[in-house]
């Protein structure tokens, strides 16, 4: 079967790239979407737009800025299939909406769901009113506690699910995409096999799930692990260092990465060849080429050939307990989420002191610091501008 794939020309800010050539999990979003047609025998063909297609056999149709899981698409098209009619793709409002920020996405709003712009076509004679298939990824969730200050439940929700699709419109829907990945990874490895389970178990001389998700991971080649490093639920890219006490749980680490001591690293994606030398990292995605080298980075997305020096804060939260507010178009919009990081674009360098409100992206190639009086860089006649010597 054809799947019609529709090319979107709209650039992501601040990257100035095309949807489908931004990385999700480390590959391409063209890339994911190929192997997924190819594991579901669809035959892609591009178009520029609607108008173009004039297929009277079943066929699909998708934009290319979609992210989508294989579950997702297959379940999709078989539940189509039952139906014998035109379909399109529907999410139930809830959870897993608001945490891919649907109010960033192009697509249309209903009462209770939204459709995306993924359909099925069935052969012309048997073509009609367009019915939904609609997915309700709001039943499974974990959550992070909060204080009832920050939320009236004191609990963060955040979907598990494999059945994710997310059109890719802003940046912050290309955070929540490579959230999502994780999120699949650690929900597949909660599916293996219970034979398999066991054997892990007699493996580890443990029933704890801590110790069986260290033999959950994917390591690649010439890794050096240091021994008292953690390393849970993760795949690990080739020739990658990870040091003493450091913890890595459910993320994916690229390739000739290097992870220094006493480092912790969740629910994350690190690029290719970075050098992370300090800090947490949290449900956040790091591109290749990248130096950390500060205390915190959450909910955040930096691009590739950034540095973050010592002192830099990415905050991902208002101290007025309202909706973080991002823009779009120059556009302020409302996220419908508390929190969500900053947005860095390549090569943007963030020298000590430099502070970023939560939902900001800065522009490719910024080089950031603070005002001179901010720094000692100068000293004459023993005073220094702005600072009081003792």
């Amino acid at each position: 079967m054809k799947i019609y794939v529709i090319k979107k020309q709209e650039l992501i800010e601040p990257f100035q790239k095309l949807s489908k050539d931004l990385k999700i999990g480390n590959r391409k979003l063209n890339e994911i979407q190929n192997d997924n047609f190819l594991k579901l025998n669809l035959n892609p063909v591009i178009v520029d737009n609607l108008s173009e297609i004039r297929d009277e056999e079943e066929h699909l149709v998708i934009n290319d800025n979609i992210y989508f899981e294989y579950e997702l698409l297959k379940e999709f098209i078989q539940n189509s299939k039952k139906i014998k009619s035109n379909t399109v793709c529907s999410m139930k409002k809830g959870i897993f909406t608001e945490r891919t920020f649907i109010n960033l996405q192009n697509v249309e709003n209903k009462k209770d769901y939204f459709n995306y712009n993924l359909f099925y076509f069935p052969p012309k004679e048997l073509r009609g009113e367009t019915k939904k298939i609609i997915f309700d990824l709001n039943q499974k969730f974990e959550y992070l506690p909060l204080p009832k200050h920050l939320s009236k439940s004191g609990k963060y929700f955040i979907p598990l699910t494999t059945k994710s699709i997310i059109q890719i419109d802003h940046w912050s829907n290309l955070w929540a995409a490579n959230l999502a990945f994780v999120i699949t990874i650690i929900e597949q490895a909660n599916k293996t096999n219970k034979i398999l389970l066991l054997l892990l178990a007699i493996k580890n001389f443990s029933f704890n799930r801590w110790k069986i998700a260290g033999s959950l991971n994917k390591i690649g080649k010439k890794c050096d692990i240091h021994p008292t490093a953690i390393v849970e639920c993760s795949v690990i890219g080739d020739n990658v260092t990870i040091g003493a006490g450091t913890i890595i749980r459910e993320s994916v680490i690229g390739n000739d990465s290097f992870i220094g001591n006493g480092i912790t690293i969740e629910y994350s994606v690190i690029g290719n060849n970075c050098t992370i030398v300090d800090g947490h990292i949290l449900y956040s995605t790091i591109y290749s080429n990248a130096q950390i080298a500060n205390q915190m980075i959450s909910a955040s997305i930096i691009g590739k050939d950034v540095f973050i020096g010592a002192g830099v804060i990415l905050t991902d939260l208002r101290l007025d307990n309202k909706n973080v507010l991002t823009k779009k178009d120059n556009h302020l919009i409302d996220t419908g989420n508390i929190f969500l990081g900053s947005c860095l674009g390549n090569g943007v360098y963030l020298g000590s002191g430099c502070i970023v409100a939560p939902g900001r992206s800065i522009p490719n190639g910024l080089h950031i610091y603070p005002k001179k009086d901010k720094s000692i860089s100068k000293i004459e006649n023993n005073t220094i501008e702005g600072f009081e010597i003792i």
